[in-house]
């Protein structure tokens, strides 16, 4: 019997159950309305709005926040959804002097309507006519997640349509920051590829998008875009830049003794309620023949395979990193794939467990950077498949 957890894809005649794992506004320079600008990716449908607590009362006129020294962590969790990874760092820790944000955006007045179409530099100019500059995106982002780290302006999920109409103190940061990208996307001092760097949305926009850790680009010298900007000041703009990210080999294999995977399994809840700690013995080489002879083959016929009985660390795209292993336990032979997270933890992707058939499974890598292949029998119908990384950022575990 098969047993298929979240995030696990199945293509099988074998039975399969799924398991919840897991000043003025300035006029506009041109008649035509502003436009959003276009996402990096593609994001995923939005999911809709949730509560939020009490409004907030509105600031006065040319307020601002104080967001005192210290650390916070840059980027998103590998795994969720919306998440760019070839943009988005997976959470180091980066340290930021004291600084004043705007409470609202520019004219940072709640009588005035958002100022937006200006170019960047026009953006700067106005900042700048009032002793103070553009945000730095790191101070952006710092200001929407809060001390403690919020994903979204307003709380841990998006507000829907609380942020995006009626009272503005409905979606304000946990400091007190209002309308982060809830409305209109805004400018950023930063640039990425010769574009510059924009956080939020607009209100129309997918959920997603409006995540504190969600970066974007624009034309910096176009004009009649619709984005909105707000000032920051009393510190220079922080020399630290966005960490980017570097390449790395599509795989590496990473040996992993019984005592690490259980330990691995036990910091992941969607493995531990399987009770795959229960018995678990790793496979050793002799399950490379074991699995080949099934398949009447022999692993010199397939040279365009590494087959291995290691855990295999994959970057299947630039920026994500995981970490696929098998195993055998009690309840039966397994494949998981796990994001690997800072500080040596792991976040549950995938998993894939042939229940009550404790049979060897190796893994095996090739040209195909998106793949790992895993099989029990090599050639044989069913009793392989892989562990695939889809468009959507997405990683299933199928079987072919």
């Amino acid at each position: 019997m098969l047993t298929l957890l979240a995030d696990a894809g199945c293509r099988s005649s074998r039975s399969a159950s799924s398991d919840a794992g897991v000043g003025s506004a300035p006029h506009r320079p041109h008649a035509n309305p502003p436009q959003e600008p276009i996402p990096l990716r593609a994001p995923p449908t939005d999911t809709g709005p949730s509560t939020i607590p009490s409004a907030r009362p509105l600031p006065a006129a040319g307020a601002f926040v104080t967001i005192p020294a210290g650390s916070f962590a840059i980027g998103s969790t590998p795994g969720d959804p919306g998440r760019d990874p070839s943009v988005e760092v997976d959470l180091p820790p980066l340290a930021l002097p004291a600084y004043t944000i705007d409470a609202l955006p520019f004219p940072n007045d709640p009588a005035q309507p958002m100022a937006s179409g200006l170019t960047r530099a026009a953006a700067e100019r106005a900042c700048g006519a009032r002793g103070r500059r553009i945000c730095s995106e790191l101070e952006w982002e710092r200001a929407c997640k809060g001390p403690r780290g919020a994903a979204y302006p307003g709380g841990d999920v998006w507000g829907g349509a609380l942020c995006t109409q009626g009272d503005l103190g409905r979606c304000a940061s946990p400091e007190g920051v209002f309308a982060l990208g809830t409305r209109l996307a805004e400018w950023t001092r930063d640039d990425l590829d010769a574009r510059g760097i924009i956080r939020g949305a607009s209100a129309s926009a997918a959920g997603v998008l409006h995540r504190c850790a969600s970066r974007r680009t624009a034309l910096a010298a176009q004009p009649g875009l619709e984005l909105a900007f707000r000032c920051c000041g009393d510190a220079p703009a922080p020399a630290t830049t966005y960490p980017r990210e570097v390449s790395r080999r599509a795989f590496r294999e990473e040996p992993m003794s019984a005592v690490q995977v259980s330990a691995l399994i036990a910091s992941v809840p969607e493995l531990e309620r399987l009770h795959l700690r229960d018995g678990l013995a790793m496979f050793v080489p002799p399950a490379i023949n074991e699995v080949m002879n099934h398949g009447a083959t022999t692993v010199e016929l397939h040279p365009e395979f590494t087959v291995t009985v290691n855990a295999v660390r994959w970057s299947p795209t630039f920026g994500d990193d995981l970490l696929v292993l098998s195993a055998r336990s009690r309840v039966g032979s397994w494949v998981a794939a796990l994001w690997v997270l800072p500080g040596g933890r792991y976040r549950h992707a995938s998993s894939f467990l042939l229940q009550n058939d404790a049979v060897a499974i190796v893994l095996a890598y090739g040209e195909a950077r998106r793949e790992v292949v895993w099989s029990s029998c090599w050639n044989c119908g069913g009793e392989h498949g892989a562990v695939s990384y889809t468009d959507e950022n997405r990683v299933l575990i199928v079987q072919r």
